[in-house]
């Protein structure tokens, strides 16, 4: 098996595999309790609605992540691309529908989301989802089968890649969510190829106290970024998403700042 992923891309080998994801960090059964997404009913339901069943909604309701994002992809035909805090596969899934020849890598620190984004994406099960909470009816969801893409469990923290590997790191509302948002950010320095881009997308809407302190207001994280040695090349801190709720069109609106940097 790991002869396999070796083969894929140069990186650091896994702890364990459950049902053929790898796990690079040794979560334990604690860290698995406490983990608010590893809740399946309530977190992976969600997101599956959220970012699978466009036919809910009548779009994507993230589809302006993607946007931002795409002026700012390679133009070359196998670039190597992670998403960190990949959740159940969406964007980093469609990237590589549209790299057929590239190498890209879905990385969450949630094991039911990998779990559902890799029996969706990479083994093509269909997907009965049941929002019968929200008011929709319950819906039948036909995954696909993508050869180029992989997912994996690791912290954004301790990423498993070698220095300098990649060309392109993504990440929607993760930042916030970090133990460490620096080291975070530093480790997506680390693994990015000279030239290599970062996207970002994030409400920084921070869970710690001590968080708000060092990050808050987001100019902070800009001079992160510049002392880090990213060049930011966009920067857009009135981004605003509305995440839908339910049948009768209520939303959560989400302030978030839309990011780039190049290494």
């Amino acid at each position: 098996m790991w002869l396999v992923f070796t083969i894929f891309t140069i990186m650091k080998a896994p702890t364990e595999f459950r049902l053929q994801i790898p796990l690079f960090y040794n979560k334990t059964k604690l860290e698995f309790q406490k983990d608010p997404y590893e809740r399946y009913d309530k977190m992976v339901v969600r997101q599956t609605a959220l970012h699978l069943a466009d036919e809910l909604w009548g779009k994507y309701p993230f589809q302006k992540t993607m946007d931002f994002a795409t002026p700012f992809l390679p133009d070359i035909d196998n670039p190597k691309i992670i998403e960190l805090g990949c959740g159940v596969g969406r964007w980093i899934a469609t990237l590589a529908m549209h790299y057929p020849n590239g190498q890209l890598w879905g990385i969450d620190y949630s094991y039911q989301m990998l779990k559902r984004a890799n029996e969706f994406w990479i083994e093509g099960k269909k997907v009965i989802l049941d929002l019968s909470v929200s008011g929709f009816p319950t819906i039948e969801l036909q995954g696909h089968q993508l050869s180029n893409i992989k997912f994996g469990l690791a912290k954004a923290e301790q990423l498993p890649f070698d220095d300098n590997s990649q060309d392109v790191v993504l990440s929607s509302f993760l930042l916030d969510r970090l133990e460490d948002p620096h080291q975070g950010l530093k480790e997506m320095y680390r693994i990015l190829r000279p030239g290599g881009t970062m996207i970002l997308i994030s409400p920084f809407n921070f869970i710690e106290n001590k968080h708000w302190k060092k990050y808050h207001p987001p100019i902070r994280i800009f001079h992160f970024l510049k002392d880090l040695g990213f060049e930011v090349e966009e920067w857009n801190d009135e981004f605003i998403l509305e995440e839908p709720l339910d049948v009768r069109g209520n939303v959560i609106g989400w302030k978030c700042v839309g990011l780039v940097g190049k290494k």
